[in-house]
């Protein structure tokens, strides 16, 4: 089981509680601005302390769609609601969502899904539990558009489930959310803005050159990391080519970050700089992950959170490494893909210290697939496929 949770509030904090739950375009907005991604093919479940949600912080947590077709469905579904009201909540909305809702989707998959999928949910909800838990809405959202769905009175049969007509979805970028977001001044990148600056770092990975670093290289990774950053500024700021002044030596800046990465000193080192962002003490680097469980005070700061300026350098400088490791020559590869392995380490950790589960399970399954017999990727999948939650809990 993969979950993904997060206060409703932003990483940058905006005081703003996920509540609009009866109109869907407001809702599948709001969880894209909380959780920093536009979510896709997964349950979005909301928990609140009440209809006016001003008791404790709302919190968001996503599961994939393909955990309510397993087997044991009943049971994750049982968790997932357990987990909520283990955190105060008494009461919230679920939203499944069908590709990224707005892809088109085969007609009757949207119907058996809406009928199966949102059915169990609100049976579960409202018989499986101890505690009852009230789901004010539940939406089917796909092909741009979103159904509502409602148990009925029961019948002979059982209980009756009720579907109401399919209500259209607006743009995210249309959305009250997204403009709310605009006007207090945090600019929320759309889906193409992100695809056409990746679009940009295309001839980066063939122009790297990356050198083994020694295992007892005395080079500061957070300086390499800064000058590496910069570099990603210049590069995706517009379409230079290998032959645009100062390509070579931002590509350089990248190679040199890349290199230090590929050595797991230097990596985790990294990892604990982030750590230490923001905070006021500098954590023990023998005893990280430990603390981060047992101790509430070390928080995130908000540049390696989803979305932060330092958690997408890291992703990008991750995406950068996969690409070279097809693109470089057949010495530098094994250079790439040890920093590829590095990078999404270091992103499994800062994502599940983020209460994000399901992202780092998701870069636990990529770790797993191209390195099956990885000693690291069992670690990683039971920080975030149990879960076992960092200390702390993101509170206003």
């Amino acid at each position: 089981m993969s979950t993904n949770t997060s206060s409703s509030i932003p990483s940058a904090g905006s005081g703003r509680r996920v509540l609009h739950t009866d109109d869907p375009s407001e809702f599948l907005a709001e969880t894209r601005i909380s959780l920093k991604q536009a979510p896709t093919d997964c349950l979005i479940l909301l928990g609140h302390g009440g209809h006016s949600g001003h008791e404790v912080v709302p919190v968001v947590t996503t599961s994939s769609l393909s955990d309510l077709f397993a087997d044991d469905r009943m049971t994750h579904l049982h968790t997932l609601l357990g987990m909520l009201l283990d955190k105060g909540m008494t009461r919230g909305a679920a939203m499944l969502v069908l590709g990224d809702g707005y892809e088109e989707i085969a007609p009757d998959l949207v119907e058996d899904i809406t009928i199966l999928s949102a059915s169990r949910l609100l049976l579960t909800a409202s018989s499986l539990l101890p505690d009852p838990f009230p789901l004010d809405a539940v939406w089917v959202v796909g092909n741009s558009e979103g159904r509502r769905v409602l148990l009925g009175s029961p019948d002979g049969d059982g209980e009756r489930i009720l579907v109401s007509p399919p209500r259209p979805l607006r743009d995210f970028a249309e959305t009250r959310a997204a403009a709310g977001e605009v006007y207090t001044g945090r600019l929320v990148p759309l889906q193409g803005d992100r695809r056409a600056a990746a679009g940009r770092l295309e001839a980066v990975p063939r122009s790297l050159r990356l050198e083994r670093t020694g295992l007892a290289a005395r080079c500061d990774p957070g300086t390499l990391f800064a000058e590496a950053r910069g570099a990603l500024g210049r590069l995706q700021a517009s379409s230079r080519g290998p032959e645009a002044p100062g390509f070579v030596t931002d590509c350089e800046r990248v190679a040199s970050l890349l290199s230090a990465v590929a050595v797991d000193r230097l990596h985790w080192e990294l990892l604990a700089q982030c750590v230490d962002l923001g905070n006021a003490a500098t954590i023990d680097r023998e005893e990280l992950l430990q603390l981060l469980v047992r101790d509430g005070s070390w928080r995130p700061h908000e540049d390696v959170c989803a979305g932060g300026s330092w958690y997408e350098a890291l992703s990008t400088l991750r995406e950068i490494a996969r690409g070279a490791m097809t693109e470089l020559p057949i010495a530098q590869r094994g250079i790439a893909r040890e920093a590829w392995r590095g990078l999404t380490a270091m992103l499994v950790i800062l994502s599940w210290w983020n209460h994000r589960f399901s992202t780092g399970g998701c870069f636990v399954d990529e770790l797993w697939e191209r390195e099956p017999e990885s000693s690291l990727a069992p670690l990683l999948a039971r920080m975030t496929d149990t879960p076992i939650f960092p200390a702390w809990w993101p509170s206003t």
